[in-house]
């Protein structure tokens, strides 16, 4: 008989504390395991499940959060699903309902009110595995395959190079992995994807979410057909070609297209507007790394701080943020080892300020794969290598080890001049 495995789904620690001391009291004792990235939630539901209780906390509240349990749902309905929040979620009854929840707990909650949900819970998920058997091995396999790694690239200010590093990244992964990688453009008012890549899409995510069958399956199945590809082999769902209808699209609109999107790519790169809008947080919460941009200016570097800040408030996870310095000058009045000392996290990659980037923009193909040899394609690779796997980025980095001991060499001639401090 195996063990019963309850999850708690949260981005702060103090439910999955409660959860545990609660559990203590139960016989045979479950096994309680956390997740406290909503992005990463597919993986452990793939990697560690079956589950026989999902607990999902404050943090899913939202519509968009909502959606995620009902995509979670819609995947697993054998497992029970448990609402622990501080108060009603700022959603429509029927989106509450469509999480299959079968209670709603509000928070705080004394042990016994819980531990009562708890067996509860429990005793309802047992009952279905025992009406239908076969449902055990279709919760081992959760999902068909690995859902795919989700990047979003955000800022708090324009003109950072959103785009430019959006479509740059998606060739790099796809380039050095042969693996697939496909653009979301979520700036749904004036989404630049498929302009920056001289792509002319017949159709768009407003598109796909008009689709007469709203089974999120069927969406699944049939989200290629709405993207386009460029001739560097990534794909492109673009944004909306009128404006006016970014406006009926919906937070959990945008959860049911990113869904549908990695389970069919390897890689999904989500190009968003620049705000904390809820269509962003939305996307946020399947992110398995977030980029945050800036240029090297006092109003973008201000902002960027206000940006973090701001997800630290809403408990987004700091390790998977990863900073970029675009556009970086000399003489600009602006110091960027000053600036850089601003951010003790550090930045992934700071790029020049660079003229070929124009140039490729306007041929339509990302600056790696238009001009790999200039300055600014190695910072963007040296960056990015991070993200590869073992084996391909030992094959990367030999490939740039003469030209990385050039460097060397030229850095060694100039360390005999004095430093400044």
């Amino acid at each position: 008989m195996r063990t019963t495995k309850i999850l708690v789904l949260d981005r702060s620690e103090d439910l999955a504390a409660q959860v545990r001391g609660v559990a203590d009291e139960l016989r045979p004792r479950p096994e309680v395991v956390v997740c406290e990235r909503v992005g990463a939630v597919a993986d452990v539901l793939t990697d560690q499940g079956p589950f026989d209780v999902l607990v999902a906390g404050p943090s899913l509240g939202t519509r968009s959060g909502l959606s995620r349990l009902e995509v979670i749902h819609d995947d697993l309905p054998g497992m029970s699903l448990m609402l622990a929040f501080t108060h009603r979620p700022d959603a429509q009854l029927r989106d509450i309902v469509r999480t299959g929840a079968i209670d709603l707990v509000q928070l705080p909650i004394e042990d016994e009110g819980l531990l009562e949900s708890l067996e509860r819970s429990i005793a309802l998920a047992k009952a279905h595995r025992a009406a239908e058997p076969a449902l055990a091995g279709a919760l081992a396999g959760a999902q068909p395959g690995a859902p795919g790694r989700v990047f979003t690239i955000s800022s708090a200010a324009g003109g950072c190079g959103k785009t430019f590093y959006a479509t740059n990244l998606a060739y790099f992964l796809t380039h050095h992995t042969g693996k697939r990688a496909c653009i979301v453009d979520l700036d749904l008012q004036f989404g630049e994807v498929s302009t920056a890549l001289r792509l002319r899409p017949r159709y768009t995510i407003f598109d796909a979410l008009q689709r007469d069958d709203t089974d999120e399956a069927d969406l699944r199945a049939h989200i290629e057909e709405y993207t386009v590809s460029h001739e560097t082999g990534l794909h492109v769902l673009a944004a909306p070609k009128d404006p006016t209808e970014a406006d009926r699209i919906s937070p959990p609109d945008v959860t049911r297209i990113i869904e549908a999107i990695r389970s069919r790519f390897d890689y999904v790169i989500v190009d968003t507007p620049a705000a904390l809008t809820e269509i962003v947080l939305a996307a946020l919460d399947l992110s398995d790394e977030l980029y945050v941009m800036a240029t090297l200016d006092l109003p973008s570097v201000r902002n960027m701080g206000v940006f973090l800040n701001t997800l630290d408030k809403l408990k987004i996870p700091s390790d998977n943020v990863q900073l970029i310095m675009n556009k970086a000058e000399k003489d600009v009045g602006i110091d960027i080892d000053q600036v850089l000392k601003l951010f003790p996290q550090g930045f992934s990659s700071v790029l020049p300020y660079a003229r070929e980037v124009s140039k490729s923009i306007n041929v339509g193909t990302p600056v790696i794969a238009f001009m790999p040899n200039t300055e600014v394609s190695k910072k963007l690779a040296a960056g990015m290598a991070s993200l590869l796997p073992d084996d391909v980025r030992a094959r990367v980095d030999l490939a740039a080890e003469p030209a990385r001991k050039g460097l060397f060499r030229r850095k060694a001639k100039q360390a005999v001049a004095p430093v400044q401090p």
